[in-house]
Formats: C-alpha cells, structure tokens, sequence
C-alpha cells in the first residue's frame, strides 16, 4: 500500500473542489490542508534525523581517537546516549505524523472529472439516452419473485433458514440460464479483446486499502478470519470481481507497449448492503451474495475516455440483443464512486417496476488506484508514470435474470429465453 504526500499538494484546489462537490463529511475540519501540514513536520523531522546521525557519527569518530582521558571518553559516550534516545524521539513522533497522514490520504476521494454534473444523489444524474420500446401488456406483469417462488425455481425462505435474509437458491432451468448468461457475457466481450479471468474470491486488508476507499466500504465487506496457530492474516471475501482483478498488478511496471490491457472476470461477489435496509427486500435484486460478469482496463492517461466509452458500448450491445429496454445515465458528483472521476450508469427496465433499475456501472478511475496500488507503465524513454484503471460491469446475473422475466413473461407467468441465449441454455422458454 503506497501513498504520496506530494501529490496531494501538487492537487489542494482540485482535491478541495471534490470533497465539497461530492458532500463528503471529513475526518478532520480540513483534511487536505492537514495532510500538506502533516507532510511539511514530516520532512522537518527527517532532516533533523539526518543532522543527528551525523552529529552522532562525528561524535562517534572522537570517541575513538580518545585513549587515555577517562573523563572526555565519558562525556562522549553522553553525547551519543543523548543524541541516541533524540533520533529515537524524532523517529517516534515520524511514525506517528506518517499514520495519521496515511489515514487521511486513503480517506482521500479522487478529483472530479470536468463532465461530471453537479449533485448530491442519483436524483441529479442526468439521462443521455433511452434504448427500446417499453410494450404495454395486457396483463398484470408478475415480480420475478412471485413467479420464482410459484414454480420452485428461487427459494429465499429455506436461504434464510440456512444462511440468513438476503440469501437465495436458484433452481431448474434459472440456473442454466444464470450460466447461460455468464457464458454469453464473456464470449461477447472477449470477443472485443478482453482475456478471460477467474480471480481468487478473497483479498487481504492491506490490498483492500488501496483498490477501495476504506472508509466508507468496510462496513459493506465480509471478514474472514485468519488461522490463529499459522499466524494467518484476516481477508475480506470480494464486493466486486474488479477488485483482485486489479490487485493482480500492484507493485508492477508494465510495458507501454503492452498496454492497454482488457479483460473480463466472472465470479461471485458478497456484499453486506450496509445502509440498504429495507431497500429490495423481497426477491433477488438487492442480495449478500450475488453473480456478475466485469470488465477491467489498465491504460495510458490519454486513452482513458476512448476506453471508457468502450466499455460502456460493449455492454449497451448485449442489451440491445437481449431485448430488454434500458437507458445510460452520467452520474452526479454526489451519487458517483468515491474514486472515479467519471462514472456512467446503465437502468434496465422492470415491468414489474414500472421503472428503470441500475444493472451497470461504468467507472473512470484514472490512477486513484494505481497510486496506491504502485502500478506503472514505462514509456518509450524509460520513464515511470502511473497507469489508468477503468472498470466496467459486464453483466450483474441476478438482476439480469429478473429484468429478462419481466421483459419475456406472457399473461400465464411462462418466461421465453431471448434467443441469443438458446444456444447457451439448450431450451426456449422457462
């Protein structure tokens, strides 16, 4: 886990600006000027530590000429003792300014990018498009929940019986189709480039703190507790399969012409929904556990926008072939990831609903991330510079599965399967 002081100087008015326009409550009255402040003693101490070792090496150095004055021997062996335990102070109270510091530049949300609306929730998130019809039925549509339970093919009562609320079983043909859709998420995306990957379903708390913003995420992670004989250290089950995806390359220099890199996990993820309660509690759209497909790009500064937008495009397409209405929305300062400069949304349509739900999240982070995570690229003449990271939802499953039986259910409660997931689940109609 890296982070630089320097930087934050270099940026006060933008990191000033973010803080306000994002209506972030801080630690401390003035968290950015305190860092600065903090940085500044920092670099103080350290000289004054340098000083002192070489007052005491010349001290050091009379000591050793002396051979025969018992009394001048003594009084340069106090001279190191003091100059000794005045290191050690300084070096105590180093550590000290050096913590608080840390803790306050990971506090630290990332500079808001200059497309980015102001506002401080989803309410001033602003539409950029709607794509597909929204039909009108003649008949009342049923929730995925109704329809689920009816047919033994969701079971939330014996999940909660066995593991707690917010837990599920997905049975029959939902489970194919839950795999049909993985399936279908990664062919069409690797399709574009990206390398599939399945990433470890754990992260270590020291990683954790420079990929997300701590903070304000802990309380939303599982804890793992580690082997106490082995000494094991405690993990964090992922929120998100972007996480150990990114992780992957802390504390690396890539190769500028390897670069951008593209790929497309898939995993569970586990979330607690701290401050959801009472949020979606009925079915599977707002769940502990749940499945997702995502999109991970490590780039060079000026590439981040095209790449952006491309992760947004190669996810609209897939709604687009699997019919189901939706709209892109550009989030607002206030409703945006802590480490983003910019993020899109994309709503799919719940009939069941009557209106848009979010089902993706398309995240500029610039090198919020790398700076923490130590992760550069050297370019043509051998320069280091932090790379840019951008993730992209591919497909959330659950989510996906219920806007697809709301969107193909007829007035008896039978789901057909969009066709181009035949091929994947072997059947059309649920």
């Amino acid at each position: 886990m890296h982070y630089d002081l320097n930087y934050v100087e270099e940026n006060k008015e933008a990191l000033v600006s973010s803080i306000k326009r994002r209506f972030l409550t801080s630690p401390t009255k003035d968290p950015v000027g305190r860092i600065i402040e903090l940085n500044d003693t920092i670099k103080k101490l350290r000289k004054d530590v340098d000083e002192m070792r070489h007052q005491r090496n010349v001290v050091s150095m009379e000591f050793s000429k002396q051979k025969e004055r018992v009394e001048s021997k003594e009084t340069e062996r106090k001279k190191i003792r003091n100059l000794m335990d005045d290191i050690k102070t300084r070096e105590d109270e180093i550590a000290s300014k050096e913590e608080e510091a840390k803790d306050l530049f990971l506090w630290l949300p990332n500079v808001i990018g200059g497309k980015t609306p102001d506002g401080k929730d989803d309410s001033y998130n602003v539409e950029i498009k709607k794509v597909g019809e929204i039909k009108k039925r003649s008949f009342e549509v049923q929730s995925h929940i109704d329809i689920g339970e009816k047919r033994n093919l969701i079971d939330v009562e014996n999940a909660a019986r066995v593991t707690g609320s917010r837990f599920f079983y997905l049975s029959g043909k939902l489970v194919q189709l839950a795999l049909a859709l993985e399936m279908y998420s990664i062919s069409k995306i690797s399709e574009k480039g990206y390398t599939p990957i399945i990433p470890p379903f754990m992260i270590k708390k020291d990683v954790y703190d420079g990929i997300a913003h701590m903070a304000t995420f802990e309380d939303a992670l599982y804890k793992v507790s580690g082997v106490e004989d082995t000494g094991e250290e405690d993990r964090f089950l992922i929120s998100t399969t972007e996480h150990p995806m990114i992780a992957r390359y802390a504390d690396t220099s890539i190769s500028e012409k390897d670069l951008p890199i593209k790929l497309v996990g898939v995993s569970p993820a586990f979330r607690k929904e701290a401050g959801a309660h009472g949020k979606d509690t009925k079915g599977i759209f707002r769940v502990h556990q749940f499945d997702q497909t995502e999109q991970i790009v490590f780039c060079k500064p000026e590439d981040s926008h095209k790449l952006h937008e491309e992760t947004l495009s190669n996810v609209e397409g897939m709604w687009k072939e699997l019919g189901v209405p939706y709209r892109v929305v550009d989030c607002s300062a206030g409703d945006m990831g802590i480490r983003d400069v910019h993020q899109y949304d994309i709503e799919a349509y719940l009939y069941s609903q009557e209106k848009y739900r979010e089902v993706g999240s398309f995240d500029d982070t610039s090198d919020w991330i790398s700076r923490r995570l130590n992760i550069r690229y050297a370019d043509n003449q051998g320069n280091k510079k932090y790379v840019n990271t951008l993730d992209g939802t591919g497909l959330p499953i659950q989510r996906t599965i219920i806007a697809i039986m709301d969107a193909y259910q007829d007035k008896d409660g039978v789901i057909k399967v969009p066709e181009v997931l035949v091929k994947y689940t072997g059947f059309k109609e649920i």
